[in-house]
């Protein structure tokens, strides 16, 4: 199971290294900082560079999360990092399974690549190669001109911005792009695809759940099992509810949908 280890924005690349060279490499199977090829444009073409996905986190891939949160805590070195005088104590957070089968989906070696993207004549994708390829609707905005996508994702329980960096014809040939274009009917984005929600019509949603805060109640996912966690907070329009998860040793607030849970009672 994937989990995350909070830390200091640009400490990431430090915490992943010593867990790879010092921890014991029993208690986990990978340790990484996603990365994803951020593309601008210079001379009227497009360039590759790399950044980070998410400042602040660190991916460990795990079976046994106690023993590894342990074992982190005996690392002076680590413990200048993951912790800060006066602030509380960072922890691990598990993802979602559909928040791992995202990152799963579209990181390769650790790095989500650019995505090639191609224009009907009134300006709307037509086709997309690569890891923009399976979220086009979640699509918030789209940026031809300065090579960039922006998605709404799921990550920690919350819906967050992620930038694609894209690349056209106008660009330098990739190998892989164009292996691809040979099977042009398997990129083709559906015609009826929405492709930009900033031109959908927002809908307010509003559900009335009857629950509310200090109610206890049960995830269905089996995240938790079947301990019973309180809710924090009642999120109405959104259908989320925000509940207090104990998590070695501290108290987590984890948002999660109302889809997802039952009353304990």
């Amino acid at each position: 199971m994937y989990y995350v280890i909070q830390t200091l924005t640009g400490k990431e690349a430090d915490v992943s290294a010593v867990i790879n060279l010092y921890v014991d490499g029993t208690l986990f199977k990978r340790c990484f900082v996603p990365l994803y090829e951020d593309v601008w444009r210079s001379g009227g073409t497009g360039h590759i560079g790399i950044k980070r996905m998410f400042a602040g986190y660190v991916f460990i891939e795990t079976d046994r999360p106690v023993e590894l949160y342990q074992a982190l805590r005996t690392f002076p070195r680590l413990t200048i990092i993951l912790y800060n005088a006066g602030e509380e104590e960072k922890t691990f957070l598990p993802l979602y399974p559909e928040e791992e089968e995202f990152f799963e989906n579209v990181l390769h070696d650790g790095i989500m690549r650019v995505s090639y993207v191609h224009s009907d004549q009134k300006g709307r994708l037509d086709t997309v190669i690569g890891p923009l390829h399976d979220y086009t609707d979640h699509i918030l905005k789209v940026d031809i001109p300065h090579r960039r996508a922006i998605a709404q994702i799921p990550f920690l329980g919350e819906e967050r911005s992620v930038k694609f960096g894209l690349w056209t014809d106008k660009d330098e040939k990739i190998d892989w792009i164009e292996e691809a274009k040979k099977e042009p009917d398997k990129y083709r984005v559906k015609p009826a695809m929405q492709t930009s929600r900033e031109k959908a019509p927002k809908k307010a949603k509003t559900v009335i759940s009857g629950y509310k805060p200090g109610d206890k109640v049960i995830c269905t996912r089996g995240l938790y099992g079947d301990t019973p966690l309180e809710i924090a907070e009642v999120r109405e329009k959104k259908g989320t509810v925000v509940l207090k998860v104990p998590m070695f040793g501290s108290v987590t607030k984890v948002e999660m949908s109302m889809e997802d849970i039952i009353s304990a009672n």
